[in-house]
């Protein structure tokens, strides 16, 4: 019996490698039957549970800033510098967050607006919509 490889039997065996996924992709190759991931901006985040985020980026807040009574909201410092997110009423804090720190914090349980800003930068100011 002839142990040659024959064309057939060498394309026979790279598809079943590809159809094991047995062949390796290189770094940040998506596979064949991947569905590209949504894109989002910075303006409507949302983390991968349903939670709101609001990011805080070159001095200013963006983000989900209109939210439901008492749910939770992520907060993203994605600034090198710290920054909090804290309540003019005291209503809610995150503390300070160094850059690239993430925290949560509940929305209050009565509708209305909050005035919030960043402690360590006053200047910077914001406003949450709770419905």
């Amino acid at each position: 019996m002839n142990k040659r490889l024959t064309p057939t039997i060498v394309i026979c065996g790279v598809a079943a490698l590809i159809t094991a996924g047995g062949l390796a992709r290189p770094p940040g190759v998506a596979p064949l039957d991947a569905t590209p991931a949504p894109s989002s901006s910075s303006s409507d985040q949302v983390a991968p549970t349903g939670t709101p985020v609001i990011e805080i980026a070159d001095f200013s807040f963006r983000g989900s800033l209109a939210v439901s009574v008492g749910q939770s909201i992520d907060v993203l410092n994605a600034d090198a510098v710290p920054h909090t997110l804290t309540s003019s009423d005291g209503s809610f804090d995150t503390g300070i967050l160094d850059g690239g720190q993430q925290s949560g914090l509940v929305a209050p349980v009565t509708p209305g607006s909050y005035a919030f800003i960043c402690e360590v930068h006053p200047t910077m100011t914001g406003t949450l919509e709770v419905s």
